[in-house]
């Protein structure tokens, strides 16, 4: 048998406020990832944008971490990651791609 190449599937965003949708898009894609039979997904984050992205009518990040955290609390693969939430700034996604705690919870 084939062994699956571990995946962790992850979305930024300013999550203003997180849906039932940005759950499912999570879910629908394991599904997808796991019936093509070469991938198997070890972990779901969510990773609320930084203040300094200003986005009209963006709520703080701490309410926003909180609430996702409380909208992924039955979840036992999806959680929230508050790092780039608390950066000084705003910060690209592709260094939150390769940031050290990503890559650790990838590689252990």
């Amino acid at each position: 048998m084939k062994s699956r190449i571990p995946l962790i599937l992850l979305a930024c965003g300013s999550f203003n406020p997180i849906t039932n949708m940005h759950m499912r898009l999570f879910e629908l894609a394991r599904d997808h990832l796991h019936q093509t039979g070469g991938y198997q997904v070890i972990e779901g984050i969510i990773s609320p944008v930084n203040d300094g992205y200003r986005k009209k009518g963006l709520v703080s990040a701490r309410h926003r971490v909180a609430m996702a955290k409380l909208a992924l609390e039955t979840s036992d693969w999806i959680r929230v990651d508050p790092w780039e939430s608390e950066q000084e700034t705003w910060i690209e996604t592709v260094k939150v791609l390769s940031s050290t705690r990503i890559k650790a919870a990838l590689w252990g």
